[in-house]
């Protein structure tokens, strides 16, 4: 069953809720990986995890497979990313397509944008296919990938996108609002604020996102 935009969005946030609140070791220890290099792998590993699908928020369990899983959907992310990125710089320099320095400049910064958001599209569904599948290769598999998105629908994705990052900026922005006015902890200075509240909020991006996009994919 397809779910609308509003729908997946509280479904994804009670998710998300659901696996921190009342679970503080697993929020903590989330929030720790987060912020030590390397180490960090092991939350995409848990993205991982949660791409797998399921009502309710995964285990933090067996760290070595998720530390291997991370890395191989961070490559899938980064390959996604690239591809974006190419595909404008490609269309800007090809033969017979005569441009003025500036002109490039405009449309390269639009490309690259666009592309940047085609690789993040990409990515999350050939991260999502790697995860069902357990395959590599098949976060690779274009045919596939692209037989998904048009079952999902272009403009239900691409809007299903916009919304989420535009909630989940204004959740951030609310939250640092309120944080800013707690005694003692909104005195500190902005960038440890900044770099606290950041931390905190991160293992729920990842329980959101991932199950936000995880829906996503399911409507195929």
């Amino acid at each position: 069953m397809t779910l609308s935009i509003g729908e997946n969005l509280s479904d994804s946030f009670e998710f998300a809720k659901n696996g921190l609140v009342g679970h503080w070791s697993r929020w903590f220890i989330l929030m720790v990986i987060s912020c030590i290099p390397i180490v960090g792998f092991i939350q995409y590993g848990y993205l991982v995890k949660i791409f797998k699908g399921g009502d309710t928020a995964p285990e933090l369990e067996v760290y070595e497979q998720m530390f291997i899983n991370g890395i191989k959907l961070f490559i899938v992310v980064v390959a996604y990313l690239v591809l974006g990125l190419l595909i404008p710089f490609f269309l800007i320099f090809m033969p017979g397509f005569v441009l003025s320095n500036e002109m490039i400049k405009t449309l390269g910064d639009i490309f690259v944008v666009l592309g940047g958001v085609l690789g993040f599209m990409l990515s999350m569904v050939g991260g999502i296919r790697f995860a069902k599948t357990g395959s590599l290769s098949e976060a690779f598999n274009f045919g596939e990938i692209l037989e998904t998105l048009e079952k999902i629908g272009w403009l239900y994705y691409i809007l299903s996108c916009i919304v989420f990052i535009i909630a989940f900026c204004v959740f951030v922005i609310l939250l640092y609002a309120i944080v800013l006015f707690i005694p003692y902890i909104g005195g500190l200075p902005e960038e440890l604020l900044s770099f606290i509240l950041l931390a905190l909020i991160f293992p729920f991006l990842i329980l959101w996102g991932g199950k936000f996009f995880e829906n996503l994919y399911s409507c195929a």
